[in-house]
């Protein structure tokens, strides 16, 4: 899956809504078709509006993490600016994208980083592999339903003591449009006190819980996106 950002909000003029899917399979067929399309053109928009939070956070893992750590960042989509960010903090970088188009430009673009192509959610990691998980601009283009299995998942790849960071939108909602820069598209949320929940539900072992809301600003459009920062708790502390 390929970074987002201000998504909704980029459309001049509106999209109209589109005929949503029923299946899981249908809803991240149409994601992946959608950025395999306009890979280039959705990269040419997209790398050089760098986001304030994302970069703070970058940096942040950067002064937690020692040199050489692992990072797994779903959702890297061409690999700037984020996958690049994140190498140049010194770490070893896996990115997931389900876009094969997007994954193709990543390779070219950050050849530092390794890449693997799929479904976030069919991923298969060993546990405690990395020393931290990622996902920025991406997790809400899985339906509703497995916002919490996903957060569960990263949760698990973590090793004891590893940061997870990632953002959601803050609206509760399911939508499709037919024309988000030229192609079908789809996004869920399960608004803030939705996302909360899921931590409690599904975000056992994590602590130093961080959530901000925070609001985003690219030329005269902007949007409010979920930040989640958390820790999963070392093995020497207990509770």
């Amino acid at each position: 899956m390929a970074l987002l950002f201000g998504n909704k909000l980029t459309l001049d003029p509106p999209s109209s809504p589109g005929t949503m899917p029923t299946s899981s399979t249908d809803l991240k067929a149409t994601v992946k078709d959608g950025y395999d399309a306009i890979a280039l053109r959705y990269h040419n928009w997209a790398a050089p509006r760098l986001t304030q939070k994302r970069t703070e956070y970058i940096e942040r893992l950067g002064q937690l993490l020692p040199k050489g750590s692992k990072v797994l960042e779903l959702g890297c989509g061409a690999g700037l600016p984020a996958t690049q960010q994140l190498v140049d903090q010194g770490f070893q970088v896996i990115g997931v994208d389900i876009s094969s188009s997007q994954l193709e430009l990543a390779k070219n673009h950050v050849p530092a980083a390794q890449f693997m192509q799929g479904d976030m959610m069919a991923m298969e990691f060993t546990e405690g592999s990395f020393e931290a998980v990622t996902a920025f601009y991406s997790l809400f283009h899985l339906p509703r339903d497995e916002h919490g299995p996903m957060l569960k998942k990263m949760v698990g790849w973590l090793k004891p003591g590893g940061w997870l960071l990632f953002n959601l939108e803050t609206k509760e909602d399911d939508q499709m449009l037919d024309d988000w820069m030229g192609v079908k598209m789809f996004w869920s949320s399960l608004g803030i006190e939705g996302n909360k929940q899921m931590l409690v539900e599904y975000g056992s072992g994590l602590t130093n819980v961080e959530d901000v809301v925070d609001k985003e600003v690219v030329g005269r459009f902007e949007e409010n996106f979920h930040w989640i920062c958390a820790r999963k708790k070392p093995l020497n502390i207990s509770g």
